[in-house]
């Protein structure tokens, strides 16, 4: 039972980091000047982290944990932002 949650934990931290990537890709994309293909990137984005959030709710994450994993992927997401590209 303890290796099954390990094995959930790492698969939820890896299925975060995906979406990170995506977003400051995003926003390197936006940075450049070229915003033709802003609202697929953003709406592809909303898509997955949707997606994985049902993901999660259907392996039984409790929701307290989800909402901690949120809330340290946006302040990572802004902090990765801010240096990166400004």
């Amino acid at each position: 039972m303890k290796e099954n949650k390990q094995a959930l934990y790492m698969n939820m931290i890896l299925g975060t980091i995906g979406p990170m990537i995506i977003a400051l890709a995003a926003l390197k994309y936006l940075a450049k000047g070229d915003s033709t293909g802003y609202i697929n990137i953003f709406l592809g984005f909303i898509l997955t982290i949707s997606y994985i959030s049902y993901l999660e709710k259907k392996a039984g994450i409790c929701k307290r944990l989800t909402v901690i994993r949120v809330s340290v992927t946006l302040v990572l997401l802004f902090l990765f932002t801010y240096f990166l590209y400004f």
